[in-house]
């Protein structure tokens, strides 16, 4: 049995040596097609021993593969393009499996991986017929999108499905940098096919796809809805229309009812299929009802792992997405264990997510040194530079001081570099006198908020009076009046200084003591608007997950407006009830929820929080009393 390996090629320089050497040693001739190259292709080509020709380029991706299967002499051929490769010596399996093969077969079928070529990671999995049998009667056809078909009568591609064990197929010509360029090209070509469509509809969703690559999202939808409409079926494509037509229709804003209707046909019609679980989890996360998109994230995974058929599968780039929404719901369930694992999940997914890590690190924050160090080292590569640069970013924005020391001093034995990390890490451990200068330098040059909230933290951490002078000396007003407040000299109205009150709040949680803060904190009745102030200033608190710290501002923010007769808002009571359901204290929480629905919050998260605090029967029968009709959407799980 002969093996013929067929590539058409243009100015492919970068790539086609990895696809030639990834079957070479397999395979008994190599063909390549050269449509036009400017650069060292062909010359690279004829190094690794492929037969050169040369085809002029007419628009016509099926015309030029033709032409160099009818230069094949092979019983078999490998068709791939200069930038797909078989995986680490797989291409050595192609011989057994064709000698094992059943003669009823005449192609077969391997998994393809997408790699998106900036970064590395899979964006999504499908199958292709990449394999095939020498026949004068198997030729590719259309100008663009070219497939396979058998041109005798009754006759059809008959494909065996290769183990991913044995074959799996790489491809990295498509990236985020590169899909309006190649959009672009391909609509040009499809455009001028568009009389053929009503005949041909697969040109419809060909077209489709351009759009949505130049994100013309009016025209997705469509040219979508001419396809879906056509009845007509794409093998291992079929639910591309369906992902199109919702990620468009998300774009523009469509109702969530419309969205849904659509998502739930797809259900219906692809039930195996993870891609439309995740998106009704998705919609269903945006619309706050957080327990049935829970359901909907775990159905995918499940079907994700189950996955097998032949349809491309564009998940595996949105699997982080997934396990860290789990990891979210967990937390406002208040299950912190299962979103420690979702969220490791995540991050061996995607690592460079700094919300997810952010939210991790809050998790773990009162755990052992030596435990969260651990836990970081599962994730991140020491020896890069690039991870070392990542934990250093994140882990200043943590109380965590000596995780954060660890790091960042190992970064600077392997990868000096002076920049402000270093001189918080040095502030987190109390070594003010070796930061502070540098960091009213480092705001001297550039003016960053940031950095004047730095150094004012700094200045009222360490006591230091000159360091204060300095401050006063350098920093904007606002900051400064913030500066003076604080050591007592001047107490007037901080107005219109609630922003750089919190930056600076948000430090001396992180490196203060809790007299620090609450001195800090005592600021708060120099604002006009003390319970504004306090309000905003316990959001960041709950963002930052200090929930003892942001309940006792949203109980002294109540205190305040009920001493003044104050309209009290909803949002108010709703986040004292999110910081008493953190603090595993239900009953209380339950009564910040019911308090909030009252007055007017009725947003579909505080459905979510009145089922999760309800603790028995009283309780739910005081909810209903209270909720009449709106009783039906906390219920439904009950």
């Amino acid at each position: 049995m002969k093996i013929s390996a067929c590539m058409i090629a243009k100015n492919e320089e970068k790539v086609i040596a990895r696809c030639i050497e990834s079957y070479r040693t397999a395979v008994n001739e190599i063909i390549v097609v050269d449509t036009g190259s400017t650069d060292q292709t062909v010359a690279i080509a004829k190094n690794l021993g492929a037969k050169v020709f040369y085809f002029n380029w007419i628009d016509d991706f099926a015309a030029a593969k033709n032409y160099a299967i009818s230069k094949a002499k092979g019983d078999w051929i490998i068709f791939l393009d200069a930038d797909e490769y078989f995986g680490e010596n797989m291409g050595g399996n192609v011989r057994a499996v064709l000698q094992g093969l059943d003669p009823i077969f005449n192609s077969i079928a391997c998994k393809m991986l997408n790699i998106d070529q900036v970064t590395g990671k899979v964006f999504d999995v499908m199958t292709q017929v990449r394999i095939f049998k020498n026949n004068k009667h198997i030729r590719y056809i259309l100008p663009i999108h070219e497939m396979l078909q058998h041109k005798l009568p009754g006759k059809k591609i008959h494909a065996f499905m290769a183990d991913a064990k044995d074959i799996v197929i790489y491809h990295t010509g498509y990236s985020c940098d590169n899909r309006k360029e190649k959009a672009e090209r391909n609509l040009e070509v499809l455009l001028r096919e568009l009389p053929q469509a009503p005949m041909k509809p697969g040109y419809y969703q060909y077209i489709a796809d351009c759009y949505f690559g130049l994100e013309e999202w009016e025209k997705v939808i469509e040219y979508t809805n001419l396809f879906i409409e056509s009845k007509t079926e794409l093998s291992g494509h079929n639910i591309r229309p369906y992902h199109n037509l919702i990620d468009a229709m998300l774009k523009l804003d469509h109702p969530s009812k419309e969205v849904m209707a659509v998502i739930n046909e797809a259900i219906g019609k692809f039930p195996y299929h993870p891609l439309f679980h995740f998106s009704k989890g998705n919609l269903l996360y945006e619309s706050q009802k957080y327990d049935t998109a829970f359901q909907e994230y775990q159905e995918t995974l499940q079907l994700h792992k189950n996955y097998d058929s032949l349809e491309f599968n564009p998940l595996p780039a949105n699997l982080w997405l997934v396990y860290n929404r789990l990891g979210a719901i967990s937390e406002h369930r208040n299950n912190c264990e299962a979103a420690i694992e979702y969220y490791l999940e995540s991050l061996k997914l995607d690592n460079n997510n700094a919300l997810c890590f952010d939210r991790l690190m809050m998790l773990i924050r009162t755990m052992a040194v030596k435990d969260i160090i651990l836990c970081i080292n599962t994730l991140y590569d020491l020896d890069n530079e690039a991870d070392l640069d990542f934990l250093a970013d994140c882990l200043v924005k943590h109380a965590v001081p000596q995780v954060m020391a660890y790091y960042i001093s190992l970064r600077e034995k392997k990868y000096p570099k002076q920049d402000v990390a270093v001189l918080q890490m040095l502030v987190a451990n109390g070594y003010y006198d070796k930061a502070f200068h540098a960091l009213l330098d480092y705001y001297r040059q550039d003016g960053d908020d940031r950095l004047a909230a730095t150094a004012a933290a700094v200045a009222l951490l360490s006591g230091n009076e000159y360091y204060v002078a300095e401050c006063v000396a350098v920093l904007p007003p606002v900051f400064i009046k913030i500066i003076k407040a604080y050591c007592g000299e001047e107490r007037d109205l901080l107005d219109a200084g609630i922003a750089a009150y919190v930056q600076i709040a948000q430090l001396i949680i992180l490196w203060g003591t809790p007299s620090a803060l609450e001195r800090f904190v005592a600021l708060l009745v120099f604002f006009p608007d003390r319970v504004q102030a306090a309000v905003v200033t316990g959001s960041r608190f709950i963002q930052d997950s200090y929930y003892q710290q942001g309940l006792c501002l949203y109980d002294w923010a109540l205190e305040q407006a009920m001493s003044v007769n104050a309209v009290i808002s909803p949002a108010l009571y709703y986040n004292r009830g999110y910081c008493l359901q953190r603090l595993n204290e239900p009953a209380a929480a339950l009564e910040a929820f019911i308090s909030a629905y009252k007055l007017g919050y009725h947003a579909n998260d505080i459905f979510e929080f009145l089922r999760w605090n309800i603790q028995n029967e009283n309780d739910k029968n005081r909810v209903a009393t209270v909720l009449g009709e709106d009783w039906k959407y906390v219920d439904h799980q009950i």
